[in-house]
């Protein structure tokens, strides 16, 4: 949407893109003193994992060595589109928004949030960092 609203039409973009990138800066749990914490139900709906898993997610805390902060560098989150042949036929004749999701996701597009939720999981960063970047209350479902 953002290169239409600048005035590009979508015959323009077709065949010319090969791809577009989004990353959004999040910062880094300090490795030292970094502190597990049990997620609650709706943290588990976000993240996307039932109750029966076990899993372990970090909150900041603060030290010495990251100025009590509890937070040491940054890293990007990041999602990047492909654009094929079959994305750039949608394009061409100007398919809704969703109809270009389905597509990317059916090829294997990992979103800004998944990318997000990744690094939650794996320890670098917390729930509460990405949700200050990247709105995830869309996951929840009631």
């Amino acid at each position: 949407p953002r290169l239409l609203d600048i005035g590009i039409s979508p015959e323009i973009m077709a065949g010319n893109i090969i791809g577009v990138v989004a990353q959004r800066l999040v910062r880094v749990l300090c490795p030292h003193c970094k502190e597990p914490i049990k997620p609650g139900d709706e943290d588990r709906k976000i993240l996307g994992v039932s109750q029966s898993e076990a899993i372990q997610i970090f909150k900041h805390r603060g030290c010495k060595r990251c100025s009590f902060t509890g937070y040491r560098g940054r890293m990007a989150i990041m999602e990047l589109l492909r654009i094929d042949s079959d994305m750039d036929a949608l394009i061409a004749r100007r398919a809704h928004l969703d109809e270009l999701r389905k597509l990317a996701l059916q090829k294997g597009f990992v979103t800004l949030a998944d990318d997000g939720i990744r690094r939650i999981l794996e320890g670098y960063t917390s729930l509460e960092e990405v949700m200050r970047v990247i709105d995830l209350t869309s996951r929840i479902k009631h």
